[in-house]
């Protein structure tokens, strides 16, 4: 089963990669960006766009990977907070019975 997951992955990764290279392909016209003053140097237009796809992946991925890591974080503290009040609760039991 293992095998298979790899298989599925390795073709689409592929198809990925095939579909890239096309829409490079396809899209060869130069172009400048402007954003207020600032100009970029006229360059393809898929490496602009190819650009933009990777850096919004990875800003992705960082993203979900901060707030995955603030939340492991806090299920720390609750786990920590609920083991301290669960010691209590057992020591203030044991007075019970033996009070």
């Amino acid at each position: 089963m293992q095998w298979l997951k790899r298989a599925v992955l390795i073709i689409v990764l592929l198809l990925v990669a095939l579909a890239t290279i096309d829409f490079m392909l396809e899209n060869q016209q130069n172009i400048a960006l402007q954003f207020l003053e600032f100009s970029s140097p006229e360059l393809p237009v898929s490496l602009f766009m190819v650009i933009a796809f990777i850096l919004g992946s990875v800003l992705g991925i960082l993203i979900g990977w901060i707030i995955t890591t603030r939340l492991r974080l806090r299920l720390m503290v609750q786990n920590n907070e609920l083991n301290r009040y669960r010691k209590e609760v057992d020591k203030l039991r044991t007075q019970a019975i033996k009070g």
